[in-house]
């Protein structure tokens, strides 16, 4: 008696090339989902130079157009700030030479996004520059969370450097 043994062909795959499969794939998967971590984070320090920046200009503005804020005689814009846990608040308030100031402005920055040295300039009147805490001719403005740092410079004549990423 013979036996005739079929020989089935066998599709699919194997569990071990399955996981082999899977491993592969969550390896590079990680290593996509980490840059995009870091890219986010960059980001997050750069939305805060921009808004910052921004911030600087319209306290610059309204002290050169002589926007009086609530006072009879404007001095200019003081823009400062403050951190409280992880949170950082800068603001800008008119400073009167005469009167009383009205509601200051401010806006958060993305927490754990830090602002070094704690602001404290002020905008004055008609191009007369700013002043810079301690009578410098120029200070730089570090915005840095955990993983990125963006350094940039404000100088006395009001005018502010690009920055770059250290």
């Amino acid at each position: 008696m013979s036996y005739k043994f079929s020989q089935s062909k066998k599709t699919g795959f194997t569990l071990i090339e399955l996981l082999v499969s899977v491993a592969i794939g969550l390896v590079l998967s990680s290593f996509a989902i980490g840059s995009f971590l870091d890219y986010l984070d960059k980001k997050n320090v750069s939305n805060a130079v921009d808004e910052l920046k921004a911030f600087f200009q319209k306290a610059e503005s309204d002290a050169k157009v002589g926007n009086l804020g609530g006072c009879n005689q404007l001095a200019g814009y003081r823009v400062t700030s403050s951190k409280t846990g992880n949170i950082t608040r800068v603001t800008s308030q008119a400073v009167c030479i005469v009167g009383t100031p009205g509601l200051a402005k401010s806006f958060e920055i993305e927490q754990n996004i830090d602002i070094t040295p704690n602001l404290d300039l002020t905008f004055k009147v008609l191009h007369a520059g700013v002043d810079i805490a301690g009578g410098l001719a120029s200070t730089d403005i570090t915005v840095a969370n955990e993983n990125n740092t963006y350094v940039f410079t404000v100088f006395r004549e009001g005018r502010f450097s690009e920055g770059s990423w250290q």
